[in-house]
């Protein structure tokens, strides 16, 4: 579908850059294996180690979260990308700045947005 709000020469770009993002994640992925959830007994000498073997394999499983997380957020920017919806905020439907989405080419909030979502998640919180 076409998108009215950009050019297919930015979209293009974005195409790219997403693509591009996402075979460097899968990559990544792939060489980058979670160390194993119980380390071997015999590598175990002491409780600090202990400590640093789970306190490693919990930071490679976080960092592995994340990685799959941006990895959706790519493809749904993809997929919108091939509806036409691409760059609109899913708050106010309004085109989201070139700026934005050329450093963060997979944000679904225009800023006002995502600094209302801020604001009200913060004060949820306080």
């Amino acid at each position: 579908m076409k998108n009215e709000y950009f050019s297919e020469e930015f979209l293009d770009d974005q195409r790219a850059m997403l693509l591009k993002l996402k075979s460097d994640i899968l990559n990544h992925m792939r060489t980058h294996e979670i160390e194993d959830i119980s380390p071997d007994p015999d590598q175990v000498v002491e409780e600090v180690d202990k400590s640093q073997v789970y306190t490693s394999q919990r930071m490679s499983m976080e960092l592995r979260e994340r990685e799959l997380k941006r990895l959706h957020e790519i493809d749904e920017a993809l997929y919108k990308l091939e509806e036409g919806q691409y760059g609109l905020c899913e708050e106010t439907g309004e085109p989201i700045g070139e700026k934005r989405l050329q450093k963060i080419p997979w944000v679904r909030l225009s800023i006002e947005a995502q600094e209302d979502y801020e604001r009200n998640r913060n004060t949820l919180a306080a």
